[in-house]
């Protein structure tokens, strides 16, 4: 019967599909200066009227906005200072350019100011930092991991002192509880969890969304502590032609590109997206006969195309394919062959990874409001390795498909969304002697309503039902309201549960690169998790030009099952089972952002996490987390932002590391690790066609100490790669273009 009903869901989404569509409004946002000049308006806030379906214009004032109605609707977009329009656009239209007027004479240095790096988006009910191209251009950026460095929200460091994964903390919990999408497509799940930061370079994003806390039940039952959703380069809205080139004095360098080419003007345009990079150095900065880096080789492919039918259907598809090959270990003088034959560890990782994917809709004429939108992915990812003289080798087919049909209930105030969606995924994993194969088919249904009377309201409840094959019924509620107190005050809140079946084997790796034993007490359960928050946005006018956003948020996340790893019980072994006792996370965070001057910007944050898990009987201090962060940064830009200079500094609280392992009180820490400061600085050039930018990362040149513990004995108890805490690479120096063709 269950068989029965996933074939049902799959045709049904299948046929679905075959008549869908929904198609965009394109436009651009100006002003006009004194002289006449016509210039764009970056980051202007432009959504229809009366409903929370809005975007967020580029750095050159052009936007794409889905339309989901029959007839004539109304286009709002406003401006910091700027006289707020509202555009009627009719049926058939699909291309708009709307010019503000000032509200006040405003230098024409103001267009320049609103370049930030990352803001609060004002229109959606649901708190969303935006990190916008600029802001993905203040550091080096290589790949999405490395994006979040100016980001007080996210947390990101490595995994583990060998295999060069990186992960991201959210709440002071592990980014596995956050979801991980790509224009609304889920993108790291199960074998991609512990390198898929990795997987998408820094160039092909337009910009991230990092939103805290359960998201809509529109986008599945996975989302616990947040949501971080990358928006690609657009094949219709991009550069015709596009290089960057990087290297560091590390070894590493790293080419991307990506061209676009409009086949039919309106109708069918298509966007190759390429990358390369290698690791070519043996770096090993503390002397302890393990390389700080994996020598690696990566290859990334994507081809995007657009479809569009007016007013009738569009279609995005696409494919992304990946190679990934990385060497680690001790091979400082040695090649992997050599290295094994000398009695060495070494690490060999190589993955192979395709994804096909599409996205369609399909607008009824005749309704308001009315529409039917479609996604699917499929996926195929292979992972080959050793890791020392174990072999972990996995393969993960997977399917993704989501149906959401909208409409309202009387008038416009009253949406709803309901849908149905299927998630399945079948595991082959083999480590050492022992393998953990599983498949997973997760039907599901889904509805959501939203109230919004106007601008200053909007309240948002959801609920969601899916059959897990493995673990039965799963029931997921979900609430979010916004409400605008005073006209600069916005006060948020949400309030949810977020399910997720863990891939303990693949999102771990600090376990696989050591000597302990894994102990698997008992099966595993679902995870499961309740979420709660509160945010509070206050905007101040400085003067007629600048404002000073304010913010401070809180949420609290409570556990009612996790896969506990415990490395507390004893340093030869890491013991696994579910959760028998409290856990739990508080987090609070304050930020504050201004303009100070003309060209200059300034954020300063504050975050407090406090995070606790029963182990072995007794309620402790995670390990690994740290409990304070702060952030502080500067950007300057000259007239024309000929020069811009961005400045970074970050500082980590200390963190709590696991009990009973005296090799680290060997290296000299105790309890807990030291608290440290990093900073990093760029300078970028821009000319005409083409940007210079010269860079510095880890300038304080902090390093953990011992990050390889016991590392002149790999295959003995207490050898461990997987006790990072803190920077395990000193300072580094960078440089690169950018060279455009419009």
């Amino acid at each position: 019967m269950k068989t029965f009903i996933s074939a049902v869901l799959v045709a049904l989404l299948f046929h679905a599909s075959l008549a869908s569509g929904q198609k965009p409004v394109n436009g651009k946002v100006t002003s006009t200066e004194p002289d006449g000049k016509s210039v764009p308006l970056p980051y202007a806030n432009v959504y229809w009227s009366g409903t929370q379906e809005g975007t967020v214009a580029d750095e050159n004032g052009r936007f794409s906005l889905e339309r989901k109605f029959a007839g004539p609707a109304k286009l709002v977009v406003s401006f910091v200072g700027y006289l707020n329009d509202t555009l009627l656009v009719e049926p058939g239209r699909n291309s708009v350019q709307i010019n503000l007027k000032k509200g006040a004479e405003l230098a024409e240095v103001e267009i320049r100011e609103r370049m930030a790096g990352s803001f609060i988006s004002s229109i959606k009910p649901i708190k969303t930092e935006v990190i916008t191209t600029a802001g993905l251009q203040k550091l080096a950026c290589c790949n999405l991991s490395e994006s979040f460095e100016n980001n007080a929200t996210v947390d990101v460091g490595f995994s583990d002192a060998v295999t060069g994964a990186r992960q991201i903390q959210m709440l002071g919990l592990a980014g596995i509880y956050s979801q991980l999408m790509v224009e609304n497509i889920p993108f790291t799940r199960g074998l991609g969890s512990a390198f898929g930061l990795t997987y998408i370079p820094g160039t092909w994003m337009e910009s991230i969304q990092i939103s805290k806390g359960t998201s809509s039940v529109v986008n599945g039952y996975e989302s616990t502590t947040g949501q971080i959703n990358a928006e690609l380069r657009k094949p219709w809205d991009s550069e015709k032609f596009f290089l960057n080139v990087y290297a560091n004095n590390e070894g590493r360098a790293e080419v991307n590109a990506h061209a676009t080419h409009v086949l039919k003007e309106d109708v069918l345009s298509t966007m190759v997206l390429a990358h390369a990079s290698t690791q070519m150095s043996r770096i090993d900065m503390n002397d302890d006969g393990f390389l700080d880096q994996p020598l690696s080789r990566h290859v990334n492919v994507s081809n995007r195309w657009s479809y569009e039918k007016h007013g009738v259907t569009e279609s995005k598809f696409g494919f992304n394919f990946l190679y990934d090959e990385r060497d680690g270990g001790q091979l400082t003088k040695l090649s992997s062959d050599e290295a094994v034959q000398n009695g060495d560890y070494v690490m060999k990782l190589v993955t192979r990874r395709a994804q096909l994917y599409d996205k369609t809709g399909f607008i009824f004429r005749n309704l308001p409001n009315t529409s039917l939108g479609l996604i699917f992915s499929g996926l195929y990812h292979e992972q080959e390795s050793v890791f020392g003289r174990n072999e972990y080798n996995a393969r993960q087919l997977g399917f993704y498909g989501n149906a959401i049909f909208q409409s309202q209930i009387g008038n416009e105030a009253h949406i709803y969304n309901a849908g149905v969606s299927l998630m399945y995924d079948d595991y082959d994993e083999a480590f050492a002697d022992s393998t953990f194969d599983r498949f997973e088919s997760v039907p599901g249904i889904f509805a959501q309503y939203t109230y919004n009377p106007d601008e200053k309201l909007s309240i948002i409840a959801g609920l969601r039902v899916d059959y897990h094959n493995r673990y039965g019924t799963l029931v997921t509620p979900r609430f979010h309201f916004k409400v605008n107190l005073f006209e600069k005050t916005v006060l948020r809140g949400s309030a949810g549960k977020g399910y997720r079946s863990a891939s303990v084997l693949a999102e771990n790796t600090g376990m696989l690169v050591s000597a302990r034993q894994l102990v698997f007490r008992e099966d595993f359960r679902m995870e499961e998790a309740w979420n709660y928050g509160l945010n509070l946005t206050q905007t101040i006018a400085l003067s007629e030009k600048r404002d000073l956003v304010l913010s401070a948020d809180f949420y609290r996340t409570d556990f009612v099952n996790q896969v506990i790893i415990d490395l507390d019980q004893s340093y030869d072994r890491i013991v696994l089972y579910n959760l028998d006792g409290n856990s739990y996370s508080n987090s609070f965070q304050v930020n504050a952002e201004a303009a100070l001057f003309e060209g200059f910007d300034v954020t300063a944050a504050y975050r407090l996490n406090d995070v606790r898990v029963t182990t072995a009987g007794e309620l402790h201090e995670r390990p690994l987390v740290s409990r304070h962060k702060g952030l502080f940064t500067m950007s300057y830009a000259t007239r024309f932002e000929k020069w811009k200079f961005d400045f970074t500094g970050q500082y980590h609280g200390r963190t709590r590391l696991p009990l009973g392992v005296p090799h680290l009180e060997h290296a000299g820490y105790g309890t807990y690790s030291p608290d440290y400061i990093t900073i990093h600085t760029q300078i970028t050039r821009k000319f005409k066609k083409w940007d210079a930018y010269l860079g510095v990362e880890n300038l304080t040149n902090f390093m953990q100490h011992h990050p390889v513990l016991q590392a002149d004995s790999p295959f003995e108890s207490g050898f461990d790669a997987g006790m990072i805490w803190g920077p395990i690479l000193g300072r580094m120096f960078y440089a690169g273009i950018r060279y455009s063709i419009q």
